[in-house]
């Protein structure tokens, strides 16, 4: 028995008496004519084996993986190719098999490998090739950090598909979301206009003025003053007037603050609000009539898929809407009103966009700043231009409105918690008895935070809960 080594740049390598992979820096003996050996090279690579016997001839089935060199009677090279497997044999004098190896040869992953220790030194990136394939295995920080490494994995492969990820992420965040929508409407409503009717009985067999004061803006609305005024002459002549007044001034305050806690990388959905029926469809039959609705959700509604970076650093894609039902943009379906179907309208304020904010940070997301002015003067023709005296001919309605509005988003990630720190909106809460509603019109008997005096030694000043009378 002869033994037989195996060099690599110099280094002896194993070659086991089984279907075995050659190491590094081993040894062991080889009989002749000894079962197929396994050899493992990246593309572009060569391995110097020694052979226990003269050597005339090495036969490789698969030239275009890999190619054998025979450079003296006891030496050949190895060089790959290309990814894949074959066999290599090598023949004596006498035409007998002194040595058999399978050929494996794989990407090269040396070059990917320095790559990833130099664009993410902080990652456990490991990669591997496997034919023409590039595994890659270790633990990294978040999904952010895993679909870089990919990206740089993909540069070194024919096609995206080539790379596989296995990587795991280190852990699973949680993200609490919190966006605050605000909004503050003012309106004013003014409205001047004189209703009058005059009768004139000495002209011919009467003759009668009408005016009538017309609100084209606002419309009639109900409230306002109305001045009358009447007198009436011998002769069977009339005179009625009134003069209406109105003025209105409105605020409008909307506060929504939706939050929602997900897991790194899932998408959450929290909605607060109902369901109307919009007609979506008409079948008629023998039986009737058949609608079919369907339920559009409105309220407040948040949506998110927050990606951890890196260390609190979160890109966030979100979409927050307040709705809410309204006559503005209503219409109604039906003839007459008993059987008439209404399908209201809604007042939507909206934002869908994707940013990045570290932890703790907020971001105004969205703003409107919006002012309407309408103003309308009805007159009655010829006598509303006559000065001083053409007020009383005209009417004139008014209608101012401004509208500001934020959309405020803030992150934080977040860790649980013991049961016993977290507070509701009903810790405290104790309904009163009949006697405290009847004789002291309460309808709660004590409402706070339990422990709230704890919580005002810790440093807060006066009464602390939900609600705070």
């Amino acid at each position: 028995m002869r033994l037989a080594s195996v060099a690599l740049a110099g280094l002896l390598v194993v070659a086991l008496p089984s279907l075995s992979e050659v190491q590094a820096q081993t040894r062991a003996a080889v009989s002749m004519g000894a079962q197929s050996q396994l050899i493992s090279l990246p593309r572009g690579s060569s391995m110097a084996v020694d052979l226990p016997a003269d050597a005339r001839d090495v036969i490789v089935p698969n030239p275009l993986v890999a190619e054998a060199m025979l450079h003296s009677p006891r030496r050949i090279t190895i060089i790959g190719l290309a990814p894949g497997e074959t066999d290599a044999v090598v023949l004596d004098n006498a035409g007998r098999t002194i040595l058999s190896l399978r050929i494996r040869v794989d990407a090269g992953v040396s070059a990917l490998q320095d790559t990833l220790g130099r664009v993410m030194p902080g990652a456990n990136v490991h990669a591997e090739a496997v034919n023409d394939s590039v595994i890659l295995t270790g633990t990294v920080f978040s999904p952010g950090e895993a679909d870089r490494a990919s990206q740089v994995a993909r540069a070194f492969v024919s096609g995206p598909e080539k790379v596989i990820n296995m990587m795991t992420i280190q852990g699973s965040d949680q993200i609490t979301v919190r966006a605050r929508i605000v909004e503050v409407q003012r309106t004013a409503v003014k409205q001047l206009g004189l209703d009058a009717s005059a009768v004139l009985a000495s002209v011919g067999n009467g003759l009668t003025l009408t005016q009538a004061a017309t609100f084209a803006v606002s419309g009639s609305q109900l409230g306002g003053g109305i001045l009358n005024y009447q007198d009436s002459a011998g002769d069977g002549s009339t005179l009625n007037t009134s003069l209406r007044a109105f003025e209105r001034a409105g605020l409008v305050r909307i506060l929504a603050e939706p939050n929602i806690t997900t897991a790194n990388g899932e998408a959450a959905e929290f909605l607060a609000g109902g369901e109307f029926p919009v007609p979506v469809g008409q079948e008629v039959d023998g039986n009737g009539t058949k609608v079919t609705i369907e339920f559009k959700p409105y309220g407040v509604r948040l949506a998110v898929r927050p990606i951890v970076l890196s260390p609190g650093r979160i890109s966030l894609q979100l979409s927050t809407e307040v709705s809410e039902l309204t006559s503005l943009g209503a219409f109604t379906l039906g003839g007459t009103t008993g059987s008439s179907l209404v399908i209201p309208g809604l007042a939507v304020r909206r934002a869908s966009n994707t940013v990045e904010l570290p932890s703790g940070g907020s971001l105004m997301i969205a703003g409107l700043l919006r002012e309407d002015t309408r103003q309308n003067i009805d007159q009655l023709p010829g006598l509303g231009d006559l000065p001083v005296l053409g007020a009383l001919f005209r009417s004139r309605d008014y209608l101012s409105g401004e509208t500001e509005l934020v959309i405020i988003v803030e992150a934080y990630i977040v860790s649980p918690t013991s049961p016993g720190r977290m507070q509701t909106p009903a810790d405290g809460l104790r309904i009163a008895n009949d006697a405290q509603t009847i004789l002291f019109g309460q309808l709660n008997q004590h409402y706070g935070r339990a422990g709230a005096a704890d919580a005002a030694d810790a440093g807060w000043s006066g009464p602390v809960g939900y609600v705070i009378e």
